[in-house]
């Protein structure tokens, strides 16, 4: 079995999918989407999370 078949196969290629679709724009964008749902109150809270997954991005 190749290092890349079976779950942990799957697993990597979800992890790897998900590391390009997490780019700054896209943190941003959907942290603006959260905020446009989520009561005003948690807007700090929202871009505190979103900084910091664009810190982890680096």
């Amino acid at each position: 079995m190749s290092e890349r078949s079976g779950l942990g196969g799957l697993f990597d290629k979800a992890k790897d999918k998900a590391k390009d679709l997490a780019t700054d724009e896209n943190i941003e964008k959907a942290a603006e989407q959260v905020k446009k749902v989520a009561p005003d109150k948690v807007d700090g809270y929202v871009d505190k999370a979103a900084d910091e997954a664009k810190k982890r991005n680096d």
